[in-house]
Formats: structure tokens, C-alpha cells, sequence
């Protein structure tokens, strides 16, 4: 971890570390993206938050083992401006280049620094027509389902929108199982105390006891902006799996069925983890990391369909 971290990125770090539910999150999604980038020989992942790079590590591993040699590897990391001045997305990106040289992986890194997601512009990602593209939000769509309004059109529909211009070969979204995005302060409390004691119940099963502090402060600053916060200042607009297959079909996607190799990742990971209590279920090509019977993550994936 960085000297220079954030504090939401330190706090992001120990979440991750604490309890599987960002590793489900990564594994999931870069299986999905690996297969995506069979037959490819130069690819570009477009990361809705880079953070600390924790996700691409493994990605980049897993190429540098891919039958035939690896591609070339191009990682734009998108993630907010450092306040001191300094290019964090740089040293994020000069550490994930040093592997990606330690294992022969062609890799070359764009970071583009934005406050909020729907400020990103397409064009900033200098996206080539010979590149096979993956798009990947984990935990982000969210923040765009806000009540701002450009030329009619919400944040979350006009980067859908550019997303499908992008032609990607894929785009996997990793969201939380919840219902937080309700008019009604009542009806968000009910929801976020339900929703948020199943993750306090789930982490404290965990072993991690150094994490589990920091992680429960991670998601304390969620579930203050969830009830606490209203209009633009509520960011944490939650929805379960339902609406996102809606809103993606709507805006001209189709699914892509995570294949049994996620389910099998995914499975693994909990074995390796020790995450008794855990469980990941499959439905219609989705896949969700649950505790006991209650899902809380869910990972999907889609493509454009075709006009």
C-alpha cells in the first residue's frame, strides 16, 4: 500500500483484504474478460476504478500463460484526482508494468483522472478499431443513477451509451444485491439495516480481525450516504440484479453467460479462503456471492446486440 494512498483507497484495500467479496468481484470478472480475449492479439481493459490495481495482477498472469503467448496488454485505469498534486494513476500503472515485464506481457497503461464517472468521455480512453475491448465496473454504475439530467437523458444512460459506441467484446458489471435506491427515507433504512447486518454478520465471520475494523468503516461511509444523504450528494443508489438486466437490455445490450470456468473460479476462491458461511450462486448466467441464503454481490456480463 501506497504512502500516498487516500483514505478511501486504504479503507477500499482492507474491505478487499477483509472478506471475499471483491476478490469474488475480480476473480469472476477476469475470467469472463479472459475468455473474451481468446484470439485476440491486442486487448484493452478500461477500468471504471482502478484504485490500486488490486484487480489486474491475476489478469495479467493469467495472459502471460495464454496457449500461444500473451497479447498486447492495454490497461486504462480511470480514478480521481490526487489531491496533492501527485499522478497516483501513474505509479499505479509503472507497478502493474514491472509485472507485466517480470512475465513478458506487452503492456502499455493510460490513467484518466475523473472526479465522477460521468464526467469520462470516450474519446479520453484512445480506443483503437484493432483492439478487443473490455469494458469493467465493479461497484460503480451505481454512482450514476443520481437525478442529474443532461439534453434528457440521465448520467447512467448516456455512459451506457458510449460504452455500447466502444464495441467492446465485453463488459462486466459487479454490483451490490440491494435495493438502496428508493425516494423514501424509510423504505432506504429498512433496506440498508437488512442489507448491511447480513455484511456485518458475513465479516465478522471472517478471520481477518486486522482488516474487519477498517472494512466496517468502509462500509459505515455507505450506509451514511445511503440514508443520510439526498439528491446529487446520495451516490450509494444501490439496485438489485433485476434492474441492471433491465437497464442494460434497454440500452441495447445482451447478456453473456458466465460459464462454468467463473463458477469454478469463484467456488475455488471460497475453499481457499476458508469463507465458511459463503455461498455463490448461478442463475441465467449470473453469478452472486451470498451469505447463507441472503446474495449480496452479483457479477454479470454483457456485449452489445446486434441492430
Amino acid at each position: 500500500m501506497s504512502c500516498w494512498a487516500s483514505e478511501d483507497e486504504i479503507l477500499y484495500h482492507h474491505f478487499y483484504e477483509a472478506a471475499p467479496y471483491l476478490k469474488f468481484a475480480h476473480f469472476t470478472a477476469n475470467q469472463a474478460i479472459l475468455e473474451a480475449f481468446q484470439g485476440h492479439d491486442c486487448v484493452h481493459v478500461v477500468d471504471f476504478n482502478l484504485m490500486q490495481g488490486l484487480q489486474w495482477p491475476a489478469l495479467i498472469q493469467a495472459l502471460a500463460l495464454r496457449p500461444g503467448g500473451p497479447p498486447l496488454l492495454r490497461l486504462t485505469g480511470i480514478g480521481p484526482p490526487s489531491p496533492d498534486g501527485r499522478d497516483s494513476l501513474c505509479v499505479i500503472g509503472l507497478r502493474l508494468a514491472g509485472l507485466a515485464r517480470s512475465v513478458n506481457v506487452k503492456f502499455a497503461f493510460r490513467g484518466v483522472a475523473a472526479s465522477r464517472l460521468e464526467d469520462v468521455k470516450p474519446w479520453m480512453l484512445e480506443a483503437a478499431p484493432n483492439e478487443a475491448v473490455a469494458v469493467n465496473s465493479i461497484l460503480q454504475l451505481h454512482k450514476l443513477l443520481g437525478p442529474d439530467q443532461v439534453h434528457g437523458s440521465s448520467s447512467v444512460e448516456q455512459v451506457l451509451a458510449w460504452i455500447r459506441g466502444l464495441n467492446p467484446k465485453i463488459v462486466t458489471i459487479v454490483e451490490q444485491e440491494a435495493s438502496h435506491n428508493q425516494a423514501e427515507f424509510l423504505d432506504r433504512f429498512t433496506e440498508a439495516l437488512y442489507y448491511y447486518s447480513t455484511m456485518f454478520d458475513s465479516l465478522e465471520a471472517c478471520s481477518n480481525r486486522a482488516d474487519n475494523v477498517l472494512a466496517e468503516i468502509y462500509m459505515q461511509k455507505e450506509i451514511c450516504n445511503i440514508v443520510c444523504c439526498e439528491d446529487s450528494a446520495r451516490v450509494e443508489r444501490h439496485e438489485p440484479l433485476a434492474k441492471w438486466k433491465a437497464r442494460l437490455k434497454g440500452a441495447g445490450f445482451k447478456p453473456l453467460y458466465l460459464g462454468s470456468n467463473a463458477f469454478k473460479q469463484a467456488s475455488m476462491l471460497l475453499t481457499l479462503l476458508s469463507a465458511e458461511g459463503f455461498c455463490i450462486e448461478e442463475s441465467e448466467g449470473c453469478l452472486t456471492l451470498g451469505w447463507h441464503s441472503r446474495p449480496l454481490i452479483a457479477a454479470s456480463a454483457w456485449q452489445p446486440a446486434s441492430d
